[in-house]
């Protein structure tokens, strides 16, 4: 019999991808056989006269993730008879339906769309272009469309055969090689328990539909992985087959940025999710595809998508008005956090944002199976996940007008407001002890380590030493909390919240150590240790790290060497440990062939079911402006330009 002809409509994987469709009845297009993915046709609805509905995607649906079996069937219809309703009640449903931008296709997906002015505007003025059409297809499936109508045959078949070499050139780079199910779940269970609780920045449980029907982003879910990789455990690594936990970040990362380079995936949400998380990798001080690279990347999406304006909201379902609130606000508090502590001006613009704030009411609930010791760790996640954005509000209105004139009187200024604030959180997150739960530790620590940083930018404030210090006093304050969390076996769960701070205070140690006085210097010596012996625990999972930790090892090294000259004693030099450094420079990509396996850096060490709490908030442009003065008035940045050399 000779083969159907083919259908008129393409399947969804096509739809999606925006690629053209070969399907024919009863047979599968080839697309969809050559990744092996269920070829799905999509309900065809040309000609029926209906105006086209851009509603809500219902509960229960993906939220910015591909679609999953909840809605399939959706696609954007609603009843063929729905109620009648008042006057009121019409108007209202013609604002939820009235054709917008950044609005969500019927398969659930969100698109990015580059000039959103102009098209919103005529929408405003005219409603629907295509209404008066049997075309009901979304605003952006014309927009495609369009394009495409105009370039011709040869220019299509060109556009697909780059496509196909595209996908053939990830496939050899194993961009879609996924790691064993075992060990894709141990990943998982990681990034859920610790990366996910304080960063709720997906819908879990669609995310899980997703992944169990193979309808999952591969861009997402590896970098879901590079989280992961800082949490799991050392047996999860080994298993894997890689060795170090180096290895497995590395990979992952650049499985991911090969699918972002391509532009393989077409959902704005989660590329916007993927680059927030690949925020994770940072392998060195000279690598300028750092966390403020990529979370530049995030928030430029997320503003263009309107993510910070609530009118872009109207039009959302109930669960996907909280995701998108969720994954703003931690964008937004991890931008006000990079920009404090490496003293850059933020991506986000604040003053322009007009989204409700974070609340309760925003998160997912907590089901039913969940015990209730699990159930009360994830409420106080949660109000962490929001003590951090109010922290971050409070810091982006005040901390960011010393960019404008760097008196010393924004950061006065800001040092009242979170005092504020601070005074306002629960006492159970202000008189802290040994029985203080991880989240009202790391909540202390965050707002310790912003007053540090202010202080610190304070002309006023920076140079002074001593005991009565407010810079001392923060560091004795911060080092308590430290203890804390050593002594609660919770310094991993921690990490990613601490190294700031930490290595903050060792650089005001340090100075301590090289003006102070005979006690000031023993003091700062042994919390200096303390710090370092932090820090060396940590590099295995944080491998910039290693870039910092030989600069304070030698300036301890120097100062502890005079310190013991004045005294006649000191506290003996720890031995060098393992480094990225090779022969004077960084560890570089090419280098993880040659790693020696038995000894060093990024070997693992047991540590298992470690993790951490919040994505990278490292100094950068004030860590080092006390450790290295020669005089009272000149401070020598560290690495400034950096950040501009080429990839």
């Amino acid at each position: 019999m000779p083969r159907s002809s083919p259908v008129k409509v393409a399947c969804r994987v096509c739809h999606d991808r925006r690629v053209r469709c070969d399907r024919s009845e009863g047979a599968a297009c080839s697309n969809c056989q050559t990744a092996r993915r269920q070829c799905e046709l999509i309900i065809s609805r040309r000609g029926r006269k209906r105006k086209l509905p851009l509603l809500p995607i219902e509960a229960g649906t993906s939220k910015g993730l591909p679609q999953t079996s909840c809605n399939v069937s959706y696609e954007g219809v609603t009843s063929p008879n729905p109620p009648l309703a008042t006057h009121a009640q019409d108007n209202e449903d013609k604002l939820q339906q009235e054709p917008c931008f950044p609005a969500l296709g019927p398969s659930g997906k969100t698109p990015y769309v580059g000039d959103t002015s102009n098209l919103n505007y005529l929408v405003q003025q005219f409603g629907n272009p295509f209404g008066g059409t049997t075309d009901v297809r979304p605003l952006q499936d014309h927009l495609h469309g369009a394009m495409l109508a105009r370039l011709g045959r040869p220019t299509t078949q060109e556009i697909e055969r780059l496509r196909i070499s595209t996908s053939e050139s990830l496939n050899s780079q194993g961009a879609f090689d996924l790691p064993s199910q075992e060990t894709s779940q141990a990943l998982l269970d990681a990034y859920f328990h610790f990366s996910l609780a304080a960063l709720p920045i997906l819908d879990w449980s669609s995310f899980l539909v997703s992944l169990s029907e193979g309808k999952f982003s591969h861009l997402l879910l590896n970098a879901i992985y590079i989280a992961a990789t800082v949490y799991c455990s050392d047996s999860v690594i080994a298993d894997a087959g890689f060795v170090s936990r180096y290895a497995a970040s590395l990979t992952f990362y650049r499985r991911a940025k090969s699918l972002y380079d391509a532009g393989y995936e077409t959902d704005a949400i989660v590329t916007i999710q993927a680059t927030f998380l690949m925020c994770y990798w940072w392998h060195g001080l000279l690598e300028h595809k750092d966390p403020w690279y990529w979370v530049g990347i995030s928030v430029g999406m997320a503003q263009a998508l309107g993510l910070h304006q609530a009118k872009s909201y109207i039009r959302l379902g109930d669960k996907d008005r909280k995701l998108w609130r969720r994954l703003w606000w931690m964008i937004y508090a991890m931008d006000i956090n990079l920009s404090m502590f490496l003293d850059r001006p933020p991506h986000v613009q604040g003053r322009l944002c007009n989204v409700p704030p974070l609340s309760e009411a925003d998160f997912e609930q907590v089901g039913s199976q969940e015990t209730e010791p699990s159930r009360e760790s994830f409420n106080e996640a949660n109000t962490f996940a929001i003590n951090a954005v109010q922290l971050a509000r409070t810091v982006d209105r005040y901390f960011t007008l010393k960019f404008e004139e760097d008196t010393g009187h924004s950061q006065d200024i800001c040092l009242e407001q979170i005092s504020l604030w601070a005074s306002s959180l629960p006492p159970e997150s202000k008189s802290l002890s040994t029985n203080s739960s991880k989240w009202a530790i790391l909540t202390q620590i965050s707002y310790q380590g912003c007053r540090l940083v202010l202080h610190r930018s304070n002309p006023r404030f920076s140079l002074n030493t001593g005991l009565d210090t407010p810079t001392f006093e923060i560091c004795t304050e911060v080092s308590r909390m430290l203890e804390i969390l050593m002594a609660k076996d919770l310094l991993y769960a921690a990490a990613a919240t601490i190294i700031a701070p930490v290595l903050s205070v060792l650089s005001i140690y340090i100075v301590n150590i090289h003006r102070g006085d005979t006690g000031i210097q023993m003091i700062s010596q042994h919390r200096a240790q303390f710090c370092m012996l932090i820090l060396e625990k940590l590099q295995d999972r944080f491998p910039v790290i290693a870039a910092f930790y030989p600069i304070f090892e030698s300036l301890l090294r120097r100062f502890s060497a005079g310190a013991q000259t004045h005294d006649g004693a000191g506290v003996p030099e720890r031995p060098v440990t393992g480094s990225s450094m090779q022969n004077g420079r960084q560890l570089d990509e090419s280098d993880i062939g040659s790693m020696n396996t038995t000894g060093g850096l990024f070997d693992q060490a047991p540590q298992d079911g470690m993790g951490m709490a919040f994505p990278f908030s490292f100094p950068f442009g004030n860590l080092f402006e006390d450790v290295f003065l020669n005089s009272h008035s000149q401070s020598t940045p560290y690495c400034e330009d950096d950040m501009s050399y080429p990839e």
